[in-house]
């Protein structure tokens, strides 16, 4: 206390060094693939200083083609030769001291074996698999423990779908009962939500700002602000957004009742009518019927037909030569031609009058009797094969089938699971869409969406390609992908408007490339966009979802805290801002074993054992938080003068104690000796809620010290 009796600033720092015992963590990849080498490149990103990351590699083959430079240095070791399944090669790779074991071989059920054998030898080891067996995955993980299973396939798919529609929508993801749509859209002067509005007032109650690209200078960060993020929070929170800027930020909905259980619409019968007839007006019924003899499942049916007709041409030609030779009344052979043919259909009594007398031999009755009644079996046999083919197929051919759209549709080439997610999600979004395959392996698909089956080339045309919004092409063959969008960008090279193909490629060298000479097409590998997701699941977490926002790859990540968890017990403030992640959702636990949530929560709200943190982050957050390692907060002065009203002092001291960090008691001895003053340490965002909520109970002034 100085001679005058106020206190002298007292500072308060939290301690937010890391420790300086090296850490260490060991990690298998088995399966070094495209999707294992780019997990590599992402598990080394987590090593840096005090924290180390060894990893260990096991292939079947010898590794000739390696995407990244230098990548098998990245390696704490030579990689292993041999089958990931066996024990021996588990040991040799350090199954026993390891933390995690990624096992990502191309081979689904090399990955469940493997992943029951490194349980079997560890049975403490953090297991990720790539599967998409979904019911398997979830009886697995009841099964194992410690045990997370993705789809590498299916993870960019929310990505591919919204880069084709090249619309203000980022990604739309769902938590519970909650919808969350991250935007990106550039600010007009007719936007009176955000333009010339400071920053700060963009996070509001159900929106926070991500991202902030000025119209002037989109490469360079606004001002200066103490954040440990390179694209979230990086800008001052009284800079103002003016027209041109571009904006993205992440809003969250509440899901109806219709939403959450999807109930199926009542049909109308007179507009099924009028559909049908419309669709004998444009001729689709000739594409339907077409559609519909080239099917796979009318295979065995035209088969069945075939071997019927070949039957019956040579049961008339054996009793047309029959009649002709073995006659006794000396029938011409056009008679009995004609004969042959009604007696194949049927018409044994029309050939031989039933109980009158004839003149032909015994056994020409009985071999005439024997094709007529083989010639019924095999139309009795066709006809129930198509009638099961109908009832099978629910009269496929007679239902409503989805029209082509004529304009503003997306067309996506390939059915297998990433085009299937994707057009799942486009039809979330209500986007017209149309779906070429070669090969339906789906019939049900056929009356869901529109769609064009045979060579994947030639249908384009058919789809309305000149009038098309874009085209994804997700085939299984990085060529053809490339093919169908050089098609698509010479057919619409005259056309005055933006066009962007989507192509899935398996190697992002190759995706570089194809960026370089075709810059107006989108290309992305689905290894290196889930091979991020990968990486933060070896770490123990559960990763949601991605998507891509300012050329960087954002993880949707739940975190449940746990007792020695870096997390517990910090308020969101620090955990936004010192680690670089944008808070979305969290759920507190309640005593009653239930949750109660906080979709875009405060930043004063603090986490507990046993809540859940939903957070939007790069994989450079992520790591952040495994090593505990948080950007300091800048120091700050806190001036406090005697308030005209001393009843507001309870408040003042309850405030400046919620927003600072400060013990009560700290904040108590503060306000009872006015005018004094305090040394804080705050993140920027923290510093100006607490000068604008402050100062309306007491006069203050907060400046940064140098």
């Amino acid at each position: 206390m100085t001679g005058d009796g106020q206190l002298n600033p007292i500072t308060y720092i939290p301690d937010l060094s890391p420790s300086a015992e090296v850490h260490r963590d060991h990690f298998i990849v088995c399966g070094l693939g495209s999707l294992g080498q780019q997990i590599i490149v992402n598990l080394t990103k987590f090593s840096f200083d005090s924290f180390e990351v060894h990893i260990a590699g096991i292939n079947r083959q010898p590794v000739t083609d390696w995407e990244v430079d230098d990548l098998s240095n990245m390696l704490s070791q030579p990689p292993i030769i041999g089958d990931c399944r066996r024990d021996r090669i588990l040991q040799q790779a350090g199954i026993d001291r390891c933390r995690a074991v990624l096992i990502v071989t191309s081979d689904e059920s090399t990955n469940v074996q493997t992943a029951i054998a490194v349980r079997r030898l560890n049975p403490k080891v953090h297991i990720v698999v790539r599967s998409s067996r979904q019911g398997l995955n979830r009886l697995l993980s009841r099964q194992l423990g410690q045990f997370v299973a993705l789809d590498a396939t299916e993870l960019p798919a929310m990505t591919f779908a919204l880069a084709g529609l090249e619309d203000n929508t980022r990604s739309v993801f769902n938590i519970d009962t909650l919808q969350f749509r991250v935007v990106e859209r550039q600010i007009t002067q007719q936007d009176p939500q955000y333009c010339n509005l400071p920053v700060h007032q963009l996070h509001r109650q159900h929106v926070r700002l991500l991202n902030l690209k000025p119209f002037n200078n989109p490469h360079q960060p606004i001002g200066w602000a103490t954040t440990a993020s390179s694209m979230f929070h990086r800008w001052q929170p009284h800079v103002r957004v003016q027209s041109g800027d571009q904006v993205a930020y992440v809003e969250v909905k509440a899901l109806s009742h219709s939403q959450i259980v999807n109930l199926p619409k009542r049909t109308n019968p007179w507009r099924h009518l009028l559909q049908g007839i419309g669709d004998v007006i444009d001729g689709e019924w000739r594409r339907r019927l077409w559609a519909f003899w080239r099917s796979s499942e009318q295979k065995s049916l035209r088969r069945m037909t075939a071997i019927a007709l070949a039957t019956a041409l040579i049961l008339w030609t054996i009793g047309t030569l029959l009649l002709y030779f073995f006659s006794n009344s000396g029938i011409s052979f056009t008679k009995a031609i004609v004969l042959g043919a009604i007696l194949i259909l049927g018409g044994y009594g029309d050939v031989f009058g039933g109980f009158e007398e004839n003149d032909v031999h015994g056994w020409v009755l009985i071999t005439c009797l024997m094709i007529a009644t083989t010639s019924l079996l095999m139309v009795i046999g066709v006809l129930g094969l198509l009638a099961d083919q109908l009832l099978s197929s629910r009269f496929e051919f007679l239902q409503r089938r989805p029209k082509l759209p004529k304009e503003n549709h997306v067309i996506v080439v390939g059915l297998g699971r990433v085009g299937k997610r994707v057009t799942r999600i486009l039809q979330d979004l209500r986007q017209p869409l149309v779906a070429i395959t070669h090969q339906l392996d789906n019939p049900a698909l056929r009356n869901q969406i529109p769609l064009l089956e045979g060579p994947l080339l030639q249908q384009l045309q058919e789809a309305n390609l000149a009038n098309a919004r874009s085209v994804i092409a997700v085939t299984d063959d990085p060529v053809l992908n490339l093919e169908v969008a050089l098609i698509a960008a010479e057919t619409l090279e005259s056309e005055d408007r933006p066009f962007t193909p989507v192509i899935r490629t398996l190697s992002q060298l190759f995706s570089d490339n194809i960026t370089s000479f075709l810059p107006q097409a989108r290309s992305f590998s689905v290894y290196a966009l889930s091979a991020e997701a990968f990486a933060g699941a070896a770490f123990g977490e559960n990763i949601l979802g991605l998507f891509r926002l300012n050329q960087q790859t954002i993880l949707i990540t739940e975190y449940t805290i746990e007792h020695g968890d870096s997390l517990n017990g910090k308020p969101l403030a620090e955990i936004a801002y010192g680690y670089g992640v944008v808070p979305i959702l969290l759920r507190q636990s309640q005593p009653n074993r239930k949750y109660q949530d906080y979709p875009m929560p405060s930043d004063d709200l603090r986490v507990h054992m046993r809540d859940k943190l939903y957070v939007l982050s790069s994989i450079n957050g992520l790591r952040r938080i495994e090593r505990g390692e948080m950007t300091p907060p800048r120091q700050w002065l806190l001036e406090v003068e005697a308030p005209l009203d001393p009843n507001l002092l309870p408040e003042a001291e309850s405030l400046l104690a919620k927003l600072s960090n400060i013990q009560l008691e700290h904040c108590r001895r503060l306000m009872k000796t006015l005018p004094n003053s305090l040394q804080l340490a705050l993140y920027d965002y923290q510093a100006h809620r607490l000068m604008q909520e402050l100062k309306r109970f007491v006069p203050i002034r907060l400046s940064p010290l140098k």
